[in-house]
């Protein structure tokens, strides 16, 4: 492809001299666009690609392209023509100040309106009046010289006044040509004003060993722009950029993707670079102002657990999590984007009720998701520091957790970590634990139905 960067000001003035006839008012429309590719990423920022016809003629013309994103970063913008096409970009305008009322009126202060009156008798009367201000209300002053500070009214204007006021986001071109024809262009821009996220619908079985999973992917157009039958990308992925200043960011091929089976017109995945890339199997429309679902992925008969976690060292509810390993043996296996997993359960006469929510970040796959659920209402603990003994270079200390649970007929294990600053060593334990990490001793505790688990431990801290 043939590739030509945006020339500066001095370029632009040497090239005047090709072609001293052109003004705006020739400009010619871009035609319409042939095929339109979009790219969201998380966090407010896509990437747009459409390929338009464009009528050349030999030395300096202009082009108007309508329907761009309201948002559009003007800095990244990128034009390109097929190989062995001459041509030179010489300046670009981005404009997207669209009509309002209040961009109608600004245009005519100082200059005469009409101010129309309804009479009592249902007539109406006008009378020509100059505009001061729209600042905070209309100020006018009438034919005597008298200031009217938001008269009674209403206002007309000129016909064609909105002839210079733009209807949609309009990008323009001035550009030189070494030849004449059709030629297709290739037009591709960042914009903000488009986002996506995923979220997630989990149905846990009767007795939470299994689920069903269901991912949606909620996208969102802000941008000031309906986009037609686009083919879309979404990548998951923390992509860094520049505060202030989107940089002109091309995806580059990823070397040797890795991609897996996407159902017909569903969401095919592929690693890309050091992030995943979701491919919409079929073209979409996305309209301005609209949020649009589509699914992301269905599992069913997934394997579940239920965990219960109690802090042995600061005490308060013991929390329910629900945990599933997103791998092909588990009926998973998708990289997961981030977002928000909502889980139901079916109560005893069949109706799904929610349990609870948790927001996961990017999960690779063959790797646990822990939602953290809620808090059990019957299953309590209680800690308690019984002994505590200062030894010079350390200390020693003696603690008493107790966990009940009143559920009738349901036993139960709850996890119970305590942390331990320092250089620690469990002296005794009535029952058995693991060192989970350097600060950790994790207990696994079995409590009966309608009963309690009592257990006992001290440990040691050296200072060195």
């Amino acid at each position: 492809m043939a590739i030509r960067l945006l020339a500066i000001t001095l370029l632009a003035s040497c090239m005047l001299a090709i072609s001293t006839n052109w003004s705006s008012a020739m400009a010619k429309d871009a035609g319409k666009v042939e095929d339109l590719y979009i790219t969201i990423y998380n966090g407010d920022l896509a990437l747009v690609k459409e390929k338009r016809s464009f009528s050349l003629s030999e030395g300096r013309q202009g082009f108007t392209l309508n329907n761009v994103s309201g948002r559009l970063n003007p800095s990244t913008v990128h034009l390109s023509f097929p190989e062995g096409v001459d041509f030179e970009l010489l300046e670009q305008n981005f404009d997207y100040d669209l009509v309002s009322m209040d961009k109608m009126l600004e245009k005519f202060i100082g200059r005469p309106i009409s101010l129309v009156t309804t009479n009592e008798d249902g007539t109406e009367s006008s009378q020509q009046v100059t505009l001061l201000s729209t600042s905070g209300g209309r100020v006018m002053k009438d034919g005597e010289g008298q200031i009217l500070l938001n008269p009674p009214g209403r206002v007309v204007l000129p016909a064609g006044s909105a002839d210079e006021l733009l209807l949609r986001p309009t990008l323009s071109w001035d550009l030189w040509s070494g030849q004449s024809g059709n030629q297709t262009g290739e037009i591709s821009y960042l914009s903000g004003g488009l986002d996506w996220k995923a979220d997630y619908v989990v149905m846990l079985n009767a007795d939470d060993t299994a689920a069903d999973v269901e991912g949606w992917v909620t996208l969102t157009n802000n941008s000031g722009t309906t986009f037609e039958n686009a083919t879309l990308k979404l990548v998951a992925g923390d992509v860094n950029r520049v505060r202030d200043e989107m940089r002109r960011n091309m995806p580059m091929p990823a070397a040797a993707p890795m991609k897996s089976e996407a159902k017909p017109g569903g969401f095919q995945e592929e690693s890309f670079f050091e992030y995943h890339l979701y491919d919409l199997q079929r073209p979409t429309t996305v309209r301005n102002n609209q949020q649009k679902q589509i699914g992301l992925l269905t599992a069913t008969s997934v394997g579940t657990k239920k965990l219960f976690i109690f802090d042995g060292h600061y005490g308060g509810d013991v929390s329910v999590k629900v945990q599933f390993e997103n791998s092909e043996e588990n009926n998973m296996g998708m990289p997961l984007p981030k977002g928000v997993v909502r889980v139901f359960k079916a109560d005893s006469k069949g109706q799904a009720q929610f349990v609870g929510e948790d927001r996961i970040d990017h999960t690779p796959k063959d790797e646990d998701v822990r939602l953290t659920i809620g808090n059990a209402f019957d299953i309590k603990g209680e800690t308690v520091r019984k002994d505590y003994q200062d030894i010079g270079k350390g200390f020693t200390e003696s603690w008493e957790i107790t966990l009940k649970n009143h559920k009738e007929s349901e036993d139960v294990v709850v996890t119970v970590p305590f942390r331990i600053g320092g250089d620690w060593r469990i002296m005794q334990s009535s029952i058995d634990y693991v060192k989970k990490d350097a600060n950790t001793a994790e207990f696994t505790v079995p409590v009966p139905a309608d009963g309690e688990t009592k257990f006992t431990f001290q440990y040691r801290v050296v200072w060195r």
